[in-house]
């Protein structure tokens, strides 16, 4: 199961395995229990919780009549998890409410993991013994789970290498990143080494799999390297990646050293607390992806923006690549929290601009170095967002500026198209690609007709002409075409110097680029200035005869042809 992604520095997602054997995220379960009792007893209170949930769990396993592998008659944290509710309701009841309120805090801010959550909300529950997990999730998210042949379905996903990204920008150029394990970690237990080995790897390293940067995160670096090394270190296109959440999993980065890899990265996301640079050595590693926390709901820990910035200035002195992901539900600057609309903080236009920098390590742009674009392509269609109405906005400016450069771009890329489809038809290139004919083509490919392929090659010509016939210095406009449809009305004249006229004089009416409809005008006026004002028939009249001629030729069943050319005398006078 592969899936494109939200997450700022990937494309896509694939998990090969599901679940995971627990971390400062998803905790085991003793360090789940420790939490509430703590919690609950600073309100005044003590108890046991693990005996108080034993009973629980007892009550609700005793009535499932077919349990499933994944019901568990022991005090878990998927367990704790689903019996949340109930066991703050209990302890409410004999203690009061402020140590049933602090009860169910506890455990909400100790289960923060997003893969957990969406598995204790799909996977199998004690609570509700009939609910089927969905498929392709692990029964509990304890279950570790292997699925084969997701790596290699992902492989197969369409090269990205030199496409454009509107909506992150941050991404344009590089190659497919694939994210490894964003819902568990794939290295929980060393008995899955074979199973790595023998699905994953060989897919990685094919060749389609080599198109692609695969950012493989865990948790357990000590295993990454034992798992890595014994196959003889990871391929080119694999970033090993460790999570930190604070400087209490600082020897992570230590055992991450020692992975066998050509690039590798932190992902320090999401930070609870400050992590003093002089603690953070860089020794190694080549990128840095920071980010606050946004799952807790009121609890969620703040995230004060000091520490991103110290940690992006030790990044750039030691030379390494800086993401600021997201700023998490409750970032604050100077012990002051603020609120952003995004609830996650991830929409980096509500930023300052100076902490907008998403950097990928240079590696990464220097993968494929020399290979061609084969599409000009988007990466993915771009979201789009509601104006604020502010066009003073840093925000709208930035956003304006951006989105203007890509326009630019492309308004002349007919004329690139149009050479492009003239090559593939006199050299008939059309057959290497595997098609039966040139319409073929035409329809798959380009989706469009023959006859417009047709006119788009022409157009291409003429606007390539006009580009290199207009003089420099002329007091027109130094103005090119930059659509199609301004093109097709010069192809009714017959001679370039004819056409150039034609086109300058559009251009010195509209005071710059034309319309179509004013190139008409002109082509009009050049064709037909001498004809009496009486004798002319008048656009109502051409509309009218044109759909008379259409309706006959349609009626006859003529060719498509006939009723394309038609359609573009139609369309010239609409």
């Amino acid at each position: 199961m592969s899936k494109i992604t939200s997450i700022q520095w990937a494309d896509t997602t694939v998990n090969p395995i599901m679940g995971c054997g627990g971390c400062e995220l998803f905790p085991q379960t003793k360090e789940v229990l420790g939490a509430i009792n703590t919690a609950v007893a600073a309100t005044g209170t003590k108890i046991d919780s693990g005996a108080v949930f034993k009973v629980l769990v007892g009550e609700c396993f005793s009535k499932i009549k077919k349990p499933a592998a994944g019901h568990k008659n022991a005090v878990n944290t998927t367990n704790i998890w689903h019996l949340r509710d109930r066991f703050a309701d209990e302890i409410g009841r004999v203690h009061g409410k402020p140590a049933a309120t602090a009860a169910a805090g506890a455990i909400r801010q100790a289960i923060t993991c997003y893969a957990a959550t969406l598995h204790l909300n799909k996977g199998l529950s004690i609570v509700n013994p009939t609910r089927t997990p969905h498929k392709g999730y692990a029964p509990t998210f304890e279950n570790v789970t292997q699925f084969g042949g997701r790596v290699a379905d992902t492989a197969e996903l369409p090269d990205l290498l030199g496409r454009f990204d509107c909506g992150s920008p941050w991404k344009t150029g590089l190659p497919r990143m694939i994210f490894v394990s964003d819902m568990g970690d794939a290295l929980s237990a060393k008995g899955d080494f074979p199973f790595l080995k023998n699905d994953v790897m060989p897919a990685i390293q094919s060749g389609h799999g080599q198109r692609h940067l695969w950012l493989w995160l865990t948790k357990r670096p000590e295993r990454m390297a034992e798992f890595a090394n014994g196959i003889g270190g990871f391929p080119a296109n694999v970033c090993a990646m460790t999570t930190v959440t604070g400087p209490d999993k600082l020897e992570r980065i230590d055992q991450l050293r020692q992975v066998q890899a050509s690039v590798r990265g932190l992902s320090i996301e999401p930070l609870w607390e400050r992590i003093p640079p002089k603690k953070l050595n860089l020794t190694g590693i080549d990128w840095v992806i920071v980010g606050g926390e946004s799952g807790s709901g009121d609890l969620t820990r703040p995230f004060a923006l000091e520490w991103a910035e110290e940690l992006r200035e030790h990044c750039r002195k030691k030379g390494v690549a800086f993401f600021l992901k997201q700023l998490g539900r409750n970032p604050s600057r100077n012990g002051e929290v603020f609120r952003l609309k995004d609830k996650h903080g991830g929409e980096w236009n509500e930023w300052d601009e100076s902490m907008r920098i998403r950097e990928f390590p240079p590696y990464f742009h220097q993968y494929r170095t020399g290979q061609i674009c084969q599409t000009r392509e988007p990466r993915r269609k771009p979201k789009i967002t509601s104006l604020t109405g502010d066009v003073s906005s840093p925000v709208e400016k930035a956003d304006f500026k951006r989105l203007d450069e890509i326009v630019r771009q492309g308004v002349a890329a007919f004329m690139e198209a149009g050479k492009a489809l003239a090559e593939i038809h006199e050299r008939k290139l059309w057959k290497a690609g595997g098609h039966l004919t040139w319409e073929t083509y035409c329809r798959e490919v380009a989706g469009m007709s023959k006859p417009h392929a047709h006119r788009l090659v022409e157009a291409s010509r003429i606007a390539m002409e006009l580009a290199e016939s207009l003089p420099i210095g002329n007091d027109l406009p130094q103005t090119i075409p930059v659509s199609e449809s301004q093109v097709r009305p010069l192809q009714r004249l017959e001679d370039a110097t004819t056409r150039r006229k034609v086109w300058e004089s559009a251009v010195e009416k509209a005071g710059g680029q034309p319309t179509a409809r004013e190139v008409i005008e002109a082509v009009v006026e050049f064709l037909e200035p001498e004809k009496p004002p009486e004798n002319r028939v008048t656009r109502t009249q051409q509309r009218t005869q044109l759909f008379v001629r259409l309706k006959a030729v349609i009626h006859k069943r003529n060719s498509w042809d006939d009723v394309e050319r038609l359609l573009q005398e139609l369309e010239e006078l609409l």
